[in-house]
């Protein structure tokens, strides 16, 4: 099995950074600023499925709680774009709202959690598998490289018709669109067990800079 490292640092560099943990806390919230700042410091985004998101919802509700939910957005198919507070003692999924005492909305915090998560991914490790290749970087957020188009655009020998397989967090495959033996392994990959962390059995296409599903 050939196995490449992609090295992203200079490209990471030069990205616009939009969400610097140096910027005040809201004026009159009452956030302490070293408070606000280590919140925002530790969100990230990542991808579910929408089943994941309408269970948690179900159980905040169920618990009486003054909140519609996740931090969600609609990916594609059934996938769900959320928001992560990841520090090292715990992970734990943003409700919607939370960031209110800080001054932020729910795209605030979207936006900020995918900033973190471009700065995070310095390395990308990538393995040939026949057909089609993976690639990884952290076992619990390997899908949410969905959510980056700029790692993608930096991939060797990217297809053009781009297509993928994410059944579980930690598995992101893809290969040609136009090779019918690509897809054929992508499905199967698709399938396979998802440890309790599913994203999706569907396979999902780049079309015009969006994901969708693939027929």
């Amino acid at each position: 099995m050939l196995r490449l490292l992609v090295v992203l640092l200079a490209m990471l560099a030069m990205w616009p950074d939009r969400s610097s943990a140096e910027e005040p806390a809201c004026q009159g919230c009452g956030a302490p600023h070293r408070d606000a700042a280590s919140f925002k410091n530790a969100l990230l985004v990542t991808v579910k499925n929408h089943g994941f998101v309408a269970a948690a919802g179900e159980k905040a509700r169920a618990q009486s709680k003054p909140t519609p939910g996740l931090v969600h957005a609609d990916l594609a198919g059934d996938i769900s774009v959320v928001v992560v507070e990841d520090r090292k003692d715990i992970s734990r999924y943003v409700m919607s709202g939370e960031g209110k005492r800080f001054g932020l909305s729910d795209q605030d915090m979207m936006n900020i959690g995918r900033e973190n998560l471009k700065r995070r991914v310095s390395r990308l490790q990538i393995e040939e598998h026949g057909p089609v290749r993976s690639l990884s970087f952290d076992a619990d957020y390997n899908a949410a490289l969905l959510l980056l188009p700029e790692v993608w655009s930096a991939l060797p020998n990217l297809p053009a018709d781009l297509v993928v397989a994410v059944p579980a967090r930690d598995i992101v495959a893809f290969g040609d669109g136009a090779d019918p033996e690509a897809v054929a392994s992508l499905r199967r990959i698709a399938r396979i067990p998802n440890d309790g962390y599913p994203v999706t059995a569907l396979l999902l296409q780049r079309v015009r800079g969006r994901w969708m599903v693939k027929n």
